[in-house]
């Protein structure tokens, strides 16, 4: 008995499904070790020195020459990288978000590869994003690599995905709990038994590799904090509030760079090297905005930052980071979220402590902004919560995280937005606010939803014609093709009875039909038929095939419905799939 049929038996199902997780948890955490130490490769060539937790010590050493030269040549590397990748971009976690959503959790294994690698191109020389994003990306399409070869469905292969995506976050961040938790709020979308055990055993299983390779220290070692008093939660809601502000404040950055480029004649596999340039010269005098930031995070939690240093850093940071994304570097926003939301927390403690508030220390408030900003910008609440506590391992504080992270993602979904990653599906047409079931329904094709159940005529044909025709082949549609089978148009019973009525039925048909413009190719997705028809008015969609523009070939027609038919079964299917009812 082969994989697939083991994988049709319940019992086969559970025990090959749960081996298949450990094994991607395996796969994926190695080669999330293999991005970490490719970045610190990188950052030994640029700088003659690589680590961690001391990057901003070891670009502060270097002459000013190398602090400038080492992200304009990084960038030019990226630059010409990107040129070979599909669609010319770097691909994050909005594309395993698309591929979930709309492409029956299918990706390609080589933009995964190649956004890895250009990711630790961008990192190793400094540009001041995070690896989190490449490493879910590379997870995932690692992921979906194997499942296809090995003729997994849909629902098995959006499992293997989120396991993916697990191990990633698991190794990047040695945060097992929150990376399950992300992988089903964020890339799976939903949480069931069924998908949760897989899950589980691969952050568990990339638990072991980190451990084994990079050790299991915890990333920021802070005092044991605790809130002064409940009314703090207040406070606390507030830099939830400016957090949301300042993740949006970032999205319209981008977005300006991004329109920026667009306009000028720069070609595009030397924005990098610019953006480069700009981010060094800016790191000679400050060069904790560098790369992660680890450093610069670690000291604001320990409350060891002065006000006009941490205003500076928010400020350079957030124009770095747009600078660099709206370039072309590769990397992930969590790091930087974190980052900016630490030197958020730690300035707005300075405001309120002249304001003369008794309150936390410093430390607290740095803390709890990094889950402000990191909420609005992932659209991720629980998990920036449990990531947040498994970075600090502080529970004393918890509280004014949580509330922290509601505000945040609370607001920021009034902005129209509701993430980074959801603004970047915008900006492709890709909506998936709409909820997953129409997401679902946009995957599936009406092209074997075809059929010939109407009464063809030619453009010379008259209304009456076709009335008597339609009567005796009891048709209720009819299409206006010639001779060549060129589609002309369609018309109803009832337009043309009405039209023969009202006009005569002496008058050419193509006067009571509705012109060819209305027609859809065969890869036309339900929902869209479903508007088409609703825009129009009636109950039928006539299907050509549009590869010879200027004539159209009728393929059939689609009803509203076999449709609404296939909308049931598609959403049946899928809800007995994701909780377990076979």
């Amino acid at each position: 008995m082969d994989l697939r049929e083991t994988l049709k038996s319940p019992l086969g199902n559970r025990f090959v499904f749960f081996i298949l997780a450990a094994l991607i948890g395996a796969f994926v955490g190695l080669a999330t070790v293999g991005l970490i130490k490719l970045i610190l490769l990188v950052q030994w060539v640029g700088y003659g020195a690589a680590s961690e937790t001391r990057f901003a010590e070891i670009a502060a050493a270097s002459p000013a020459w190398q602090i400038i030269l080492v992200p304009t040549v990084g960038g030019l590397l990226v630059g010409l990288l990107l040129q070979f990748l599909p669609g010319q971009r770097y691909h994050g976690i909005a594309d395993v978000m698309e591929a979930c959503a709309l492409n029956s959790a299918r990706m390609s294994v080589r933009s995964g590869i190649g956004a890895a690698i250009a990711a630790a191109l961008s990192i190793g020389v400094g540009a001041p994003l995070g690896r989190e994003g490449p490493a879910v990306h590379i997870g995932a399409s690692l992921s979906a690599w194997i499942a296809e070869r090995i003729g997994l469905d849909r629902r098995q292969s959006l499992a293997m995905l989120g396991c993916g995506a697990a191990a990633a976050v698991t190794v990047s961040f040695d945060t097992p709990i929150a990376a399950v938790i992300f992988a089903l709020e964020v890339i799976v979308g939903y949480y069931t038994l069924r998908v949760f055990a897989p899950v589980v055993i691969a952050a568990m299983v990339a638990v072991v590799v980190r451990d084994t390779t990079l050790g299991g220290d915890p990333v920021f070692t802070i005092p044991a904090y605790s809130l002064s008093s409940l009314w703090e939660l207040i406070l606390f809601a507030l830099l939830g509030i400016l957090g949301a502000g300042v993740s949006w404040l970032l999205i319209m950055l981008v977005s300006r760079f991004q329109a920026m480029w667009r306009r000028s004649r720069v070609p595009g596999f030397l924005r990098p090297a610019l953006a480069g340039f700009c981010i060094g010269v800016i790191a000679l005098q400050f060069p904790l905005i560098l790369s992660v930031g680890t450093e610069a995070i670690g000291q604001a939690m320990l409350g060891n930052l002065a006000l006009n240093l941490l205003v500076a850093l928010l400020v350079f940071k957030v124009i770095t980071v747009a600078l660099a994304i709206g370039s072309g570097f590769a990397g992930g926003v969590f790091s930087p979220a974190v980052y900016i939301g630490a030197m958020l927390g730690g300035a707005f403690w300075f405001v309120i402590s002249t304001l003369g508030f008794t309150v936390a220390e410093q430390g607290v408030y740095a803390v709890v902004g990094t889950a402000a900003v990191a909420s609005a910008m992932l659209g991720a609440p629980i998990s920036t919560i449990l990531i947040v506590f498994e970075l600090t391992q502080n529970y004393d504080i918890t509280l004014g995280v949580m509330t922290a992270a509601a505000f945040a993602s609370t607001t920021m979904s009034l902005t129209g937005h509701g993430s980074f990653f959801r603004w970047q599906l915008a900006n492709r047409n890709v909506n998936l606010s709409a909820g997953r079931d129409i997401s679902l329904l946009m995957t599936h094709r009406i092209e074997h939803l075809l059929n010939q159940r109407y009464t063809t005529t030619s453009p010379d044909s008259t209304v009456g014609q076709l009335e008597s025709s339609m009567g005796v082949q009891r048709q209720r549609l009819g299409m206006v093709v010639d001779e060549d089978e060129v589609f002309h148009g369609s018309v109803t019973l009832q337009m043309v009875v009405i039209h023969a009525v009202e006009e005569g039925g002496d008058h050419p048909v193509t006067a009571a039909a509705i012109g060819k413009d209305y027609a859809a190719g065969p890869s036309t997705n339900i929902v869209t038929a479903l508007q088409r028809m609703a825009e129009q008015q009636v109950e039928y969609l006539p299907v050509v095939d549009f590869s010879t523009k200027d004539q159209p070939r009728l393929l059939g027609v689609v009803t509203k419905a076999d449709l609404l038919a296939e909308h049931y079964d598609v959403v049946k299917r899928e809800r007995e799939a994701e909780f377990g009812i076979t």
